[in-house]
């Protein structure tokens, strides 16, 4: 007589494992992409290297003061989907061509020219269908109309992009320095495009700034990446040289 022996399976090492392969899945470089893709919005190329991630957060109000950097970052998402809204609230002022040139259709851009006292209401309204909204406040909404406002950005994954200092919170805080035109001689020629340094700062991953040179616009009227400075070119560089070779 002959008798079997089977082998009982260790399920509390087996369910270690399955707990391990879980949290290494989790963790993973790809796990960690498609959760940022799920939160953000993707901008146009020469503006990846501004934006934690490379990307353009949803559900929050960013700050751009800067005309031309507004709309370059207001043209990425609608650029890259056409189903992508953009709403332009409170900002008659807007130009509607340089948007264009940018990349953001007219044809899916909702216009909400004088919206008065009430335009964190009319805001909340696009919010339910417009991912982007450009967003000029008239008047001082008061924290009750914001606070409810930056609560339905968070519950649409609507972004808001003000060309002024927002009164609530903002995610963050886009700027340009150091604009130089070119193109204009001794008094003749045409502008061609212009040079600036924008910087990128705020909470979260983006509490230490960043820097990137751009033409804003280029010679076609969109946005591209400036040659970097050499070091020759650098305000006091030459001085620094003079130094060290004093030095040798």
């Amino acid at each position: 007589m002959s008798a079997r022996i089977a082998l009982v399976p260790d399920t509390a090492e087996s369910a270690r494992g399955e707990r391990l392969a879980a949290l290494l899945e989790e963790t993973s470089p790809a796990a960690r992409r498609a959760r940022v893709e799920a939160a953000s919005r993707p901008v146009l190329p020469a503006l990846e290297p501004l934006l934690p991630d490379g990307r353009l957060p949803k559900g929050v109000v960013v700050e751009v003061l800067d005309a031309s950097l507004l709309l370059a970052v207001a043209a990425g998402p609608a650029a890259a989907s056409t189903s992508v809204w953009t709403a332009i609230v409170g900002w008659p002022e807007a130009g509607l061509a340089a948007a264009r040139a940018y990349g953001l259709p007219w044809e899916r851009t909702v216009l909400a020219d004088t919206p008065g006292e009430h335009c964190a209401e009319v805001a909340s309204v696009l919010a339910d269908a417009c991912e982007t909204i450009i967003l000029l406040p008239t008047g001082q909404p008061v924290p009750r109309q914001l606070a409810r406002l930056e609560q339905r950005l968070r519950t649409t994954g609507a972004t808001i992009l003000t060309p002024s200092t927002w009164p609530g919170t903002a995610e963050l805080c886009l700027t340009t320095s150091g604009a130089v035109w070119s193109g204009v001689g001794d008094g003749h020629g045409s502008l061609q495009h212009r040079t600036v340094t924008a910087r990128c700062s705020g909470r979260g991953r983006a509490t230490r700034p960043r820097e990137v040179r751009l033409l804003l616009p280029d010679e076609q009227g969109c946005v591209s990446a400036a040659a970097p400075v050499s070091a020759e070119s650098r305000p006091g560089a030459a001085a620094a040289d003079v130094g060290v070779a004093a030095l040798a």
